[in-house]
């Protein structure tokens, strides 16, 4: 993201903001003349001002002001008939309407506000009407029936229309709305086991319960301002030019535009749709700082809401509240029955830091809602509350009670948690958590911890004496990267079981490195561990856990676990360790890291392994199936091309158990190379699965060229090769050929032999080259000029211009010993004679 540009649009409306503070506010609500005679707006009373008359069609009321502002401690009334539906209300003239009093109004009637200038509402503005409130900076409203009701183009209109509104046209520099105020009356529990006390406050924009509150013009600024709609729709759009359509029931739609503005919330600002409602949230750029809230809770039996932020172009939510009491970002939570409400993401962009979040939470018998983001470029979700360290930059949903938590599906280019962030799922009682699923299409990355050691990770967890389950962690990405400190995880800590954990990455997993000056290490893993007193005090857990540890599994080319770094299946409790599968290319496991399968009571977890190419294992890593207590040692299966270890540095294979049976440990490899089986643990690379006493050790089976005798023996030819087919005739050999045999000064015939230095046999003559046409001879050197030349082995080197007939090859029919004690192979042995020449069978023809 163009960070420069999103805070120079922050800053511009910021101005825009400041502009609008600094009108002054007086009573001016005047009407204009551009109404029928008879029918034009009537106002009476300073600074309480009551508005009469109007244009009325069926059940319209139409009203047109040239100024419209109410100040501090004024109301502008509108006296309408109980029966009126829709009043509209436009200012036609060139100034902001700044509210910083109250508006009211007769019966249900919904109320317009059309100003295109802008509208300021103070922070003593408020509402006392019966229906929806809209308040916008469009040009004009839409009717269904084409007609337009404009405030930049007022002329006299005689045929005013009974039809309804459809939709708002907007301007192309629609002005903005600002909404002041001193922030909201919440009280959010810190410790998040709690739901959020709503208070009772009347303060800020407010509409019957039901109803809809609407803001939609330029830039929008909740500046501390509150909006509630209690079990109601609150809607934020900002567009710069286009049609905005709206249902029967207010229900927002941006069909074709696009060109939106921003939206920010700041100072602990507030939308609020508790009660089952619905909020709606659409800009370019929106933000929430300052610990500002979007907040719906459901109370009761009624069906969850939505939330739903689209941000064309990035959605930022950063920091707590400045007393560090509350955090801020978007939470759906039902304490009641009914399901909680969705939350739904759509941007290019989404960044949450200093412990901003988007959460879903059930404390009840209701189901807490499910998360959605998407965010086609990134996300970063970076740190934690300086001041608070418990609350975490996160997207998650937690179970308190028996509600079970959400799921929290994330679809993104790239996934970045930093300094302590996480992205999880939980559960506090006997509801089970959700999954969690990520699809990045680049890369995901954890990294670091938090200044109070908190792990940035991806997890889900059970965290209860109850019966709830952990859910699953499904990651699907290019790249997956885990430093310092980064998990992704699903973990029990009382009797529920572990989920399991899915890692599919297409190019590589990388987990490395520890925190400094702590225990904490980079990992994948399934983990039923036993946390601190102070912890189990807080979420009353027993002190030993009981649950199961999931299974997990990493599906990659290149897995590369390093400087300390795990991938585990692990229980301390009274509980089993799940199973650990990789399926890989390639696995290096280096510099005192590990896979691991342990437990402290229960049986044994396994490690599968199937590694296309090679497993490689350096300084002090480990492969491990541990179990203590009574339970037995897990299995290892290793499939892979080749194992590959350093003998003195210590990394080992190890199935073994302390109190039971040792585990066993299968490998089929085509070569196992510097690790061995031992009957026990050594300074070097082992192999071992050792129990309790040598009776009770586990089986170390090698299969190493990966045979299967029970495939059978291939079966030999029955016909048997006639050799006088493959044996030459008596021809002579072509003299520009050879047949060459090396002697003993070769390569050795086995690799763990030394070289021979024996010197091979050499013909030292001199070979007289026979001069053939195109052939040119310069000293020792031959070049071609068409023809092969003639090599022979006479002595003499003068130049022929003719063929010289050559001394035809024959073969060996026998030897002879020279008076030097010399063998000589020769062609006849009838007699002492070395014969020189053959005859021919009339087959053949010399040449």
């Amino acid at each position: 993201m163009n960070r420069s540009r999103f805070q120079v649009r922050i800053l511009t409306g910021a101005l825009l903001s400041a502009l609008l503070r600094v009108q002054p506010i007086a009573a001016q609500v005047v009407p204009d003349t551009t109404l029928p005679v008879g029918e034009r707006s009537q106002v009476t009373g300073n600074p309480n001002v009551q508005i009469d008359g109007g244009a009325r069609r069926g059940g319209n009321l139409f009203h047109s002001f040239s100024q419209f502002s109410v100040p501090t401690g004024g109301s502008a009334y509108f006296n309408n008939a109980a029966d009126v539906q829709n009043i509209f209300s436009r200012i036609t003239g060139g100034a902001v309407s700044n509210i910083d009093g109250v508006i009211r109004a007769n019966g249900t009637a919904n109320l317009f506000l059309l100003n295109p200038n802008g509208i300021l509402f103070g922070p003593n503005a408020s509402l006392n009407i019966g229906g929806s409130f809209v308040a916008t900076s469009a040009n004009s409203i839409n009717f269904a029936d084409n007609f337009q009701y404009s405030a930049t183009n007022p002329q006299t209109m005689l045929l005013l229309t009974v039809s309804v509104p459809v939709g708002l046209q907007m301007g192309a520099t629609p002005g903005p709305i600002v909404v002041q105020g001193n922030g909201y009356n919440l009280s959010v529990s810190v410790a998040i086991l709690s739901p959020t006390a709503r208070g009772n406050s009347t303060a800020g924009l407010q509409v019957p319960a039901g109803r809809t509150l609407a803001l939609i013009g330029g830039n929008i600024d909740i500046e501390g301002g509150t909006l509630t709609a209690e079990q109601g729709q609150i809607e934020l759009g900002s567009v710069r030019s286009g049609q905005v359509s709206f249902s029967d029931s207010f229900a927002l739609s941006y069909p074709g535009i696009q060109n939106f503005g921003n939206i920010r919330l700041s100072r602990q600002a507030l939308a609020d749709a508790s009660g089952g409602g619905s909020i709606q949230v659409q800009g370019n750029q929106v933000s929430l700082a300052d610990g500002s809230i979007m907040l719906i809770q459901n109370q009761g039996i009624q069906a969850g809401g939505s939330l739903r932020v689209n941000a064309f172009q990035s959605l930022e939510m950063s920091g707590i509240s400045p007393d560090g009491g509350t955090y801020g970002g978007l939470i759906g939570e039902t304490v009641g029955v009914g399901r909680g409400a969705d939350i739904t993401v759509s941007t290019q962009q989404l960044i949450a830091q200093r412990g901003a979040g988007t959460l879903t939470r059930s404390y009840s018998s209701g189901d807490a809602g499910n998360i959605a983001v998407n965010a086609s470029d990134f996300i970063q979700l970076i740190g934690r509350s300086l001041t608070n360290p418990r609350l975490a930059s996160v997207i998650g949903s937690g179970a308190f009670n028996s509600g079970d938590g959400g799921a929290v599906t994330v679809s993104t280019g790239q996934l970045s948690l930093l300094r302590g962030a996480n992205l999880s799922t939980s559960t506090f009682g006997n509801g089970n958590a959700g999954n969690v699923t990520v699809n990045a299409t680049r890369a995901v990355e954890i990294i670091g911890v938090s200044e109070f050691i908190a792990q940035s990770a991806i997890n889900s967890n059970s965290n209860t004496a109850g019966v709830g389950n952990a859910g699953a962690v499904t990651i699907n990405t290019a790249r997956l990267v885990l430093q310092n400190g980064g998990t992704a995880n699903s973990s029990t800590l009382g009797s529920g079981n572990g989920g399991s954990v899915t890692v599919n990455a297409s190019k590589f997993v990388e987990i490395s490195g520890t925190v400094p000056n702590s225990r904490l290490f980079s990992y994948v893993g399934s983990a039923a561990p036993i946390v601190a007193e102070s912890t189990r005090r807080v979420f009353q857990l027993p002190d030993k856990t009981s649950g199961n540890a999931g299974s997990v599994t990493i599906n990659t080319p290149h897995l590369s676990i390093s400087d300390g770094a795990n991938a585990t299946v692990s229980s301390e409790g009274t509980g089993n360790s799940g199973t650990l599968r990789v399926n890989a290319n390639l696995i290096v496991v280096d510099k005192g890291s590990a896979i691991t399968a342990a437990t402290a009571s229960g049986e044994g977890g396994n490690v599968n392994l199937n590694v296309r190419d090679l497993l490689l294992l350096r300084n002090n890593s480990q492969i491990t199936t541990s179990a203590g207590g009574s339970g037995n040692g897990g299995n290892i299966k290793i499939d892979a091309r080749s194992i590959v270890a350093v003998p003195n540095e210590n990394s080992d294979i190890r199935a073994n158990s302390v109190n039971a049976r040792g585990g066993n440990i299968s490998i089929n490899a085509s070569g196992i190379f510097g690790i061995q089986p031992r009957p026990q643990d050594t300074p070097l690379s082992d192999i071992t699965a050792t129990g309790a006493s040598s009776a009770q050790g586990g089986t170390v089976q090698l299969n190493i060229d990966r045979l299967d005798p029970t495939s059978g023996l291939a079966e030999l030819p029955t016909t048997i090769v006639d050799s006088s087919r493959l044996i030459a005739q008596s021809c002579p050999v072509n003299p520009s050929s050879s047949f060459v045999i090396s002697g003993r000064g070769g390569l050795p015939p086995t690799p763990d032999q030394e070289l021979d230095d024996d010197a091979d046999w050499q013909d030292r003559r001199r070979l007289t080259v026979t001069q053939q046409p195109g052939v040119r001879r310069e000293g020792t050197d031959i070049r071609r000029r068409g023809d092969v030349p003639n090599l022979t082995g006479e002595a003499s080197d003068k130049t022929q211009n003719h063929s010289t007939p050559y001394t035809p090859v024959v073969e060996a029919t026998g030897w002879q010993r020279t008076p030097a004690g010399e063998i000589i192979l020769v062609a006849n042995t009838s007699n002492s004679a070395v014969q020189n020449s053959l005859n021919y069978p009339n087959t053949c023809q010399r040449r």
